[in-house]
């Protein structure tokens, strides 16, 4: 299974970009604030209509699948996911079962396995009123899982979450990429991209500026050209710590 973009141009945001992504693996996608790294995994969802290049979901043209297949086959976690109404949290989770129009039982399991993954189980009456940051987020997720999609995108989807849920949540995310389900992530956190992706991709100005194994993408010379700053990894692979190496001031 493969999800990518072939010459790819979003007026302003993202010029001429080819990327074919694998399922099975988790794949960062990184870069400076305005680098395209938004636009790039919502023109994989199909949800910007691109003004140059296509979106490919199995080499078939996204534009040409079905809306309601497409929703089955890719799940999309945006950065602001707003909720119009105070529903349960069971019940939004629920929504995430639309697209299939399943039966009961079915969708009950799907719902039920989507709240244990994120621990939300004995949350699933209250209320997203009564909710945490942290656990609005992990609901959000949740009702994307619910859906159970081949392919998971979320934009920045630890950002509202403390260090512990971080890393179960990236745990999770492996355990989905090991049942061959896509991940791909946008991550501000270089270290966490570095520790938990099988593939970094990163973004300078709509262009993209390294793709390859988090210690060849991520490399000190890489986000010095990219991000302007002077730094060194340090640690063994996997438990890898990012440093900014302090500027010296001229005499």
């Amino acid at each position: 299974m493969t999800l990518g973009v072939r010459n790819l141009t979003v007026g302003g945001r993202l010029g001429d970009v080819s990327l074919a992504l694998e399922a099975g693996t988790i794949t960062a996608i990184c870069g400076p604030n305005g680098a395209g790294k938004s636009s790039l995994i919502a023109s994989l969802a199909g949800l910007i209509t691109p003004h140059e290049g296509t979106i490919e979901l199995d080499g078939t043209p996204l534009s040409t699948v079905p809306p309601r297949i497409r929703a089955q086959a890719i799940g999309y976690l945006p950065q602001d996911g707003e909720v119009a109404w105070d529903l349960s949290v069971e019940t939004l989770v629920g929504l995430g079962r639309l697209p299939w129009r399943g039966d009961a039982a079915t969708d009950r399991q799907a719902v039920d396995a989507a709240l244990a993954a994120m621990q939300l189980a004995p949350l699933r009456r209250r209320s997203l009123s009564r909710l945490s940051g942290g656990e609005r987020a992990r609901a959000l997720l949740a009702r994307v899982l619910a859906g159970t999609p081949r392919w998971l995108l979320a934009d920045e989807p630890l950002a509202s979450l403390d260090l512990s849920h971080q890393q179960g949540l990236l745990r999770q995310f492996r355990v989905l990429a090991e049942q061959q389900l896509g991940v791909v992530l946008v991550l501000h956190d270089l270290a966490l991209a570095m520790n938990w992706a099988d593939r970094v991709v990163v973004l300078s100005g709509g262009a993209i500026a390294a793709d390859g194994p988090p210690a060849q993408a991520l490399s000190s010379a890489v986000i010095a050209r990219v991000w302007g700053v002077e730094t060194r990894w340090l640690g063994n692979p996997g438990q890898r710590a990012l440093t900014i190496q302090p500027a010296v001031d001229p005499i």
